[in-house]
């Protein structure tokens, strides 16, 4: 597949006639944003606390789940993208305990 290439005449043009015969062409990779080192920080630092909470802090069972604001990025089907949504803390499936995501652990 080639990549799209898109074209813009020159501004300075009369009667839409191109002073030069050759179009100016842009790539589309010039328009593409990079990926920032700060996402790659917030997800590493999500990672990092999805596997601090992994075990219950009343149980010690591992049927912890992240709890989740519903501020997640949506992709081109308007479904949410997982991963993108802001952690609020976690919660137990077996006890039903819960805890915010900057609180310590009692026990160490």
């Amino acid at each position: 597949m080639s990549p799209l290439k898109l074209f813009r005449p020159p501004e300075d043009t009369a009667d839409g006639e191109p002073s030069d015969p050759r179009p100016v062409i842009y790539s589309i990779a010039s328009f593409r944003l990079p990926a920032g080192a700060s996402r790659r920080r917030t997800a590493v630092a999500r990672a990092q606390a999805i596997h601090a909470n992994r075990v219950c802090r009343e149980c010690g069972r591992t049927t912890v789940v992240p709890m989740e604001f519903q501020d997640a990025a949506f992709n081109h089907n308007l479904m949410p993208i997982p991963g993108t949504a802001t952690l609020a803390g976690f919660a137990c499936h077996d006890c039903g305990a819960r805890w915010p995501l900057n609180e310590q652990p009692a026990g160490g």
